[in-house]
C-alpha cells in the first residue's frame, strides 16, 4: 500500500452537503458528499489529521493525496485519541495519529 500523507487547508466554513459525522472525546470529523474530510477540535496527538497538535476551533478540510492521486474518502470514525478514514477506491484506510 502505497503511503500518503495528509495536508489541511483551513476551509473556515463547511459549505458542502455533509453526509457523516463522527465524534470523539474531543474533537469532530465530517464526510462530505463529495468525499472530502472536515475535522475540528483538539489536536492533541495529532488526531485532527493535520500534521501538528495544534487546536482548531471551525472545520478543517483535510487531503488526501492530489490531482488523479486524489483519495475519495467514504467513511470516518473518531476514538478518543485518533481518528480513521476508509478510502473508497480500495481497501485502503488512514490513521491519524501524531508521528
Amino acid at each position: 500500500m502505497a503511503e500518503i500523507r495528509t495536508s489541511y487547508v483551513d476551509s473556515g466554513n463547511l459549505s458542502r452537503k455533509v453526509v457523516s459525522v463522527s465524534a470523539g472525546k474531543a474533537h469532530t470529523l465530517a464526510l462530505t458528499g463529495d468525499g472530502s474530510v472536515y475535522s475540528w477540535g483538539r489536536g492533541t496527538f495529532g488526531r485532527l489529521g493535520t500534521g501538528s497538535e495544534h487546536d482548531r476551533l471551525s472545520p478543517v478540510k483535510l487531503g488526501f493525496g492530489s490531482g488523479d492521486d486524489r483519495v475519495k474518502i467514504v467513511g470516518v470514525a473518531a476514538g478518543a485519541y485518533h481518528s480513521l478514514a476508509l478510502s473508497g477506491n480500495d481497501t485502503s484506510f488512514f490513521v491519524f495519529i501524531l508521528e
